[in-house]
């Protein structure tokens, strides 16, 4: 018996007369015989949001979890000039980022004229109606950027909701670490 062959004979694969033995198919690898599950521990599914697409990078900011940020920001420093001066800085990093997705945007229709231009001259007109709906789906964002930079100024509360909620945690804060500090001067 040859080496190989004493490892088969172990596992059960290899029968005294030379043939193989197959494994056993049990039902259990094919059919799925447990409970159904209840309403409660179905899975959960998400849609992903967004566009994939610079105008993203200023949505997930609007999204940005500033309550908390304003909280722990109380816990360094709960005077409220440094709550204006964070709110100073984020409304500059939120302007920041508008002129950075500006910039990507004026970057890609520059780039996507050229294609329109070259793939035109080449006869590709299927290609060159996709690159105008991509171009227009461009302009489009750029338009809606335009909008929420007005809305910012305005004071829109869309926009401005991120300063109310950095307030609304900043002061969380400020009231957390006056009952803490009553709870010490009680001793309690």
């Amino acid at each position: 018996m040859g080496l190989f062959n004493f490892f088969r004979n172990r596992e059960g694969l290899d029968t005294s007369d030379g043939k193989e033995a197959l494994p056993e198919i049990k039902e259990e690898d094919f059919i799925d015989n447990s409970e159904p599950t209840t309403e409660q521990e179905k899975p959960t599914y998400s849609i992903e949001l967004g566009s994939k697409m610079p105008i993203d990078v200023i949505h997930a900011f609007l999204n940005g979890d500033y309550n908390n940020k304003a909280y722990h920001d109380t816990l360094v420093n709960p005077d409220l000039a440094f709550m204006e001066q964070n709110l100073d800085i984020l409304r500059g990093e939120l302007e920041h980022k508008f002129k950075q997705v500006f910039d990507k945007y004026e970057d890609m229709l520059q780039e996507i004229d050229f294609h329109i231009q070259s793939r035109s001259k080449a006869g590709l007109v299927d290609l060159v109606e996709q690159l105008k709906t991509r171009r227009a789906t461009y302009e489009r964002h750029m338009q809606k950027l335009h909008k929420m930079e007005e809305d910012l100024d305005k004071g829109e509360r869309y926009m401005t909701k991120i300063f109310e909620t950095y307030k609304v945690g900043f002061t969380r804060g400020m009231a957390s670490l006056s009952r803490h500090n009553l709870k010490m001067d009680n001793g309690l």
